[in-house]
């Protein structure tokens, strides 16, 4: 028995400590905070995507097309904040709606379940940081002026959920960026001029950040099931809890506000 218990963990550490094993692990030890955001971004998205499009041959360019628009338009980042960043902001946003109730309506019938408010600027100066980090990903390639200071905070019950919909052109430019907190759920899209053809599920992990732009900013509605209806993904259950987001938007373009 000892010579088999001292030839399993011979095994164990020779695959622990393997050349490619070794590799990844001095790479990601060794990166940058730049270098591991390309790690994270080279993540496989058929972990967190699933295609609901159809599969006949007479139309396979055209449903090619769109999956390559959806792929360059929306972009999941896994474990986009560490256990503490998620706390700490937490514990900040308890303090804005620790005076709110739940609503169970709203003004146009897209969200039940739900607290909201915006935070302009934040009293934990690490905080501040975590947001401007992620401002940096999601706005990469815009001015200050061009991204919205505020950002909307919502937080959805145990059963609350968001139904479909698309942000308003008046409200908010081509980006839209949610960071989910507290709990993993299943955000569901369609194409709005076939909704039940062009279908994406799409996995949004806990202290994940989902980027949605341009044609899937506006073709495509999105909602979050809730645990009571079914969220599933991949032929699982996804148990959705408490959600709190954090939506960053950009400005509107002017005209679109007139």
């Amino acid at each position: 028995m000892f010579i088999f218990n001292l030839a399993c963990k011979k095994f164990m550490l020779n695959q622990l400590f393997s050349v490619p094993r070794l590799f990844h692990l001095s790479k990601l030890l060794s990166t940058s905070f730049s270098s591991t955001e390309y790690i994270l971004n080279s993540v496989d998205k058929n972990e967190y995507i699933k295609y609901k499009f159809p599969n006949e041959i007479k139309i396979k360019n055209l449903v090619d097309i769109k999956r390559q628009q959806f792929d360059s338009s929306f972009t999941i980042i896994p474990d986009i904040v560490s256990v503490d960043e998620e706390s700490r902001l937490i514990n900040e946003i308890e303090k804005s709606l620790k005076r709110l109730r739940y609503q169970h309506d709203h003004w146009d019938d897209a969200i039940h379940g739900y607290r909201e408010t915006e935070i302009m600027s934040w009293k934990d100066q690490k905080n501040t940081n975590v947001i401007q980090r992620l401002r940096n990903k999601v706005f990469a390639n815009e001015s200050i002026t061009e991204q919205m200071q505020r950002v909307h905070v919502l937080d959805l019950c145990d059963d609350g959920y968001v139904k479909p919909h698309i942000d308003s052109i008046r409200f908010c430019g081509n980006i839209i960026a949610g960071l989910s907190l507290l709990s993993d759920s299943v955000m569901r899209l369609a194409d709005e001029n076939y909704p039940d053809t062009y279908v994406v599920y799409a996995l949004l992990p806990r202290r994940s950040l989902y980027i949605m732009k341009n044609s899937v900013r506006y073709q495509y509605t999105h909602e979050i099931l809730s645990d009571g209806a079914p969220s599933v993904f991949n032929d699982k259950q996804i148990v959705r809890k408490r959600r709190v987001s954090i939506v960053m938007r950009n400005e509107p373009p002017v005209e679109a506000m007139k």
